[in-house]
């Protein structure tokens, strides 16, 4: 009879965590904070999870409260009822309820700039850390933007105007059509065609990765992005990334895509704020890489995203 009481209060215990997990779900859906978490396409997956931590739940707590000791017992022939010292018991039921009291307890936040410097950035395809010179090949020199005595109004100035100038198309471009390789050469002559380029959310890896594919072709282009401010204390006051965070399945696996960007003028922004800017493309050159490089010409604070991963 003992034996079976102290069953049955796993069993309610176990009720309560699984019905914890599901209120914490249930939360996250409701509020729309689960693409916090994980990338829209797998909340789907979520509903699914949701309805199975309900059904689960209820049926501990049912069993728990069963009279029927056949109703406690699967009959399969093993003893289930629970080993080891209490400390041990609370250790281990512990360490499901903390993820569940944190979970609703403490507000969802979005990653930042901290992470970032842990993580290191995406320049298109490659990761590396922040560059430091920018080439201009039309000329044949190099620019160390590190450097303080640098102009970095001469790079613009030394973009050749024939880039500037080579669009067929006045109209902005925006893009909303799933992703695929197949498209990655008509996506450039898309956007080459176009008088500025808008980095939109849909399309931010399929663009940022054709002008890394094609950065020559794209130098001179006018380009509009919007992303958060990372400053990394190796940079100049008026060089920063406007970087955002892309999951794939969730926030373990975040990688930062990002584009190293420059102002003539300083304009008073602070890391982690979000900002759309304009500009034309240049490109560094790091350990005989080139990356896409934004010179600034505009540029101006806006709200943080509803979603503000991109994927």
């Amino acid at each position: 009879m003992q034996e079976e009481r102290d069953y049955s209060s796993h069993a309610l215990f176990r009720g309560i965590i699984l019905l914890g997990f599901f209120l914490l779900l249930f939360r996250l859906l409701v509020s729309g904070n689960i693409t916090f978490y994980i990338a829209p396409k797998m909340v789907p997956f979520s509903y699914f999870a949701l309805v199975i931590l309900l059904v689960l739940g209820l049926m501990q707590l049912w069993r728990s409260g069963s009279k029927n000791s056949e109703e406690l017992y699967c009959n399969c022939g093993f003893s289930h009822s629970q080993t080891g010292s209490p400390l041990q018991t609370f250790i281990i039921y512990f360490i499901f309820i903390l993820p569940v009291l944190t979970g609703l307890w403490f507000p969802e936040t979005v990653l930042d700039s901290s992470i970032v410097a842990k993580r290191g950035i995406v320049y298109g395809s490659v990761l590396h850390s922040p560059p430091s010179f920018v080439n201009d090949d039309e000329k044949g020199t190099s620019f160390d933007l590190t450097d303080p005595l640098v102009d970095t109004a001469e790079i613009e100035a030394n973009i050749s105007e024939e880039f500037i100038d080579n669009t067929e198309s006045d109209e902005d471009i925006y893009y909303e059509d799933d992703y695929s390789q197949d498209y990655l050469d008509e996506l450039k002559d898309e956007l080459l065609a176009s008088k500025k380029i808008i980095v939109s959310e849909e399309r931010y890896l399929d663009i940022t990765n054709s002008i890394y594919a094609y950065l020559d072709s794209f130098i001179g282009k006018e380009i509009e992005i919007v992303g958060f401010v990372y400053k990394d204390p190796e940079l100049e006051e008026n060089q920063f990334v406007i970087a955002r965070f892309g999951i794939t399945c969730c926030v373990a696996d975040a990688s930062v895509y990002g584009i190293l960007s420059t102002m003539d003028e300083m304009f008073e922004v602070e890391e982690d704020e979000w900002v759309r800017a304009t500009g034309y493309l240049s490109k560094i050159n790091l350990d005989d890489w080139d990356y896409p490089h934004l010179q600034i010409t505009e540029i101006e604070k806006v709200e943080e995203p509803e979603n503000p991963y991109i994927n």
